[in-house]
C-alpha cells in the first residue's frame, strides 16, 4: 500500500520546463504513456507546478463522487469565461445548484423527445443543402458542415426561433473568435508579440459582435415568447420578461451561451468522428444503413423509432469512447487530502481524460480496435461506469448527455436516408487537441445522393 504522506510517481521531464513541452504537443498521447508507465494516478513535473492524471477508473469516483466537496472546476482560461460566462459551465457552489436544478427539467428526456418534430424537420431541411455538391461532385467539408447544423439546432433549441434568422451570422462570429483564440504562450515567445496581440483584438471584435447579437435577440424576444419552444422560454416563464431581461441581461446571456456552445461544439465533433468511422468500416456502414432502412425507411424518425436503431447508438457509444469529443477535464483541489493512498496538495489541478481511461486494456479488449458489440447488455455487465466518461462523471457530469447521443442518432439516421459519405482518398485524419478533440486537417467527405 502506498504511504499517504508521499506523493505518487510519476515523469519528471527534462530541464526548467518538465514535462511541458510533450503536454503541449499531444496532450494525449502523453498522458496515454504516462499512465501505460506510471498507473492509475500519476505526479507530472510542469516545470513550475505538478499536475496529477488519474486514469483508474476507481480513483476517478474518489475524485469526481466520494471527495467531490473538495474540488473546484479549472477555469484558468479566461477566455473560456470571457465567451460563454458564468453558466453553468464555469460557475461554482450555491449559483450553480440553482443553476443546474432549474435547468434540469429542459434536459429529460421526455422534455428533449416532445420536440424531436422541429429538430428533425429542421435538421432535414439542413441537409437538403447538400444536394448541390453530391450532384456536382464536390466535396464537403464535413466538420465546418456540422458545426453549421449543430449551431443552428442548439441556437433554436436555446434562444428560441429568432435564432434562426441570426444563425449565418452567429456562425461567421463564432468562426472568428476560434481563429482568433490566444494560443498558449510559445515556450521562446511573449503574449506581447504583434502576432497575438492582433489575435487578441479580433477575438474581442469578434465577441463584442456575439454579445451585440445576443443582446438584440433579447430585446425582442417577448414578442415571440408565446409561441416559442427554446430553453429561454423556460427562463423567462416566471415573471414580466421584459423586466426579467432589463434586470437579468448578463445573467440571461452566460447562461444561453453556455448552452449554446457547449451543445453545438461537442457535438458537432463527435458527429464528425461518428460519420468517419462508419465510412472507415465497411461492415459497421453496412449495418447502419441496412437498420436505418429497416426501422424508419423513408419516415421522418420520432422517439420510438429512434430508439430502436439500437446498432447505430452502439457505433456512436463506441465512437465517443475513441474519439471522445473533450478528450480530458480538470479540478483544482481545495485542500490537502489522499486519493488512492497518495497525498494530494491543496491547489494541485487533477487531470481525468477520457482519452487515456476508454484505451486501458484492463478495463477494455483490444482497446484500440474499433468494437461497437462492446455495448452489447452482456458485454457491459461488471464494467465499471467511470471505466466509460464521455460526459464526464459525477455531480458535474455533463447535463446535455442524452441530447448529444439523440441529435447524433437523428443526424446519422437523416444522412443515411439520403447519402452515402466517403472520406477523400489520401486525406489525413489525426486527432487534434483543442477546445474539443477535432481532425487537425478537417474531415473532407465525398457526398453522393442516394435514389429518392
Amino acid at each position: 500500500m502506498p504511504d499517504p504522506t508521499t506523493f505518487p510517481p510519476g515523469p519528471t521531464g527534462t530541464g526548467k520546463l518538465g514535462c511541458l513541452p510533450e503536454m503541449r504537443q499531444n496532450p494525449m498521447k502523453f498522458l496515454e504513456n504516462v499512465a501505460q508507465e506510471y498507473g492509475g494516478i500519476a505526479r507530472i513535473n510542469m516545470g513550475a507546478y505538478y499536475s496529477y492524471l488519474v486514469s483508474e477508473p476507481k480513483l476517478i469516483k474518489e475524485v469526481l463522487v466520494d471527495n467531490y466537496d473538495m474540488y473546484k472546476k479549472n477555469t484558468r482560461y479566461k477566455q473560456v469565461r470571457m465567451v460563454i460566462g458564468e453558466g453553468m459551465l464555469l460557475s461554482e457552489g450555491d449559483v450553480w445548484k440553482q443553476q443546474r436544478t432549474f435547468a434540469q427539467p429542459k434536459f429529460t428526456a421526455k422534455s428533449l423527445d416532445a420536440q424531436l418534430t422541429w429538430v428533425s424537420a429542421l435538421a432535414a431541411e439542413f441537409l437538403e443543402t447538400w444536394k448541390k455538391p453530391a450532384e456536382a461532385g464536390e466535396i464537403i467539408e464535413l466538420e465546418y458542415q456540422f458545426n453549421l447544423l449543430t449551431q443552428l439546432l442548439a441556437g433554436v433549441w436555446v434562444m428560441g426561433g429568432g435564432f434562426q434568422q441570426r444563425a449565418s451570422t452567429v456562425a461567421a462570429i463564432y468562426n472568428d473568435i476560434r481563429m482568433n483564440w490566444p494560443e498558449m504562450t510559445d515556450l521562446k515567445g511573449s503574449l506581447l508579440n504583434l502576432k497575438n496581440l492582433k489575435k487578441a483584438f479580433y477575438f474581442r471584435r469578434a465577441l463584442y459582435r456575439l454579445n451585440q447579437c445576443v443582446y438584440g435577440l433579447l430585446n425582442e424576444y417577448p414578442e415571440i415568447m408565446q409561441a416559442d419552444v427554446g430553453f429561454l422560454k423556460h427562463l423567462l416563464a416566471e415573471g414580466d420578461p421584459r423586466a426579467l431581461i432589463k434586470h437579468n441581461r448578463r445573467s440571461l446571456r452566460d447562461q444561453m451561451l453556455t448552452l449554446f456552445v457547449t451543445a453545438f461544439e461537442t457535438t458537432a465533433t463527435s458527429l464528425c468522428w461518428t460519420m468517419y468511422v462508419i465510412d472507415k468500416y465497411s461492415e459497421v456502414k453496412q449495418r447502419i444503413y441496412d437498420e436505418v432502412d429497416a426501422v424508419l425507411g423513408k419516415q421522418a424518425p420520432t422517439p420510438e423509432l429512434l430508439n430502436k436503431l439500437e446498432y447505430t447508438e452502439k457505433v456512436i457509444k463506441e465512437s465517443l469512447r475513441l474519439y471522445s469529443s473533450v478528450h480530458s477535464f480538470s479540478r483544482v483541489a481545495l485542500k490537502d487530502h489522499i486519493v488512492g493512498g497518495y497525498r494530494v496538495p491543496k491547489d494541485t489541478t487533477v487531470i481525468i481524460s477520457s482519452y487515456v481511461t476508454h484505451r486501458l486494456a484492463q478495463h477494455w479488449e483490444d482497446p484500440d480496435r474499433f468494437d461497437p458489440n462492446r455495448f452489447d447488455k452482456e458485454r457491459t455487465v461488471g464494467r465499471s461506469r467511470f471505466a466509460y466518461i464521455p460526459f464526464a462523471a459525477g455531480h458535474r457530469n455533463c447535463i446535455g448527455s442524452y441530447m448529444a447521443v439523440m441529435q447524433s442518432k437523428l443526424v446519422v439516421a437523416l444522412i443515411a436516408q439520403r447519402y452515402r459519405l466517403s472520406l477523400v482518398p489520401g486525406h489525413v485524419v489525426e486527432p487534434q487537441a483543442a477546445t474539443t478533440m477535432r481532425p487537425k486537417y478537417g474531415m473532407k467527405m465525398n457526398v453522393n445522393r442516394l435514389p429518392a
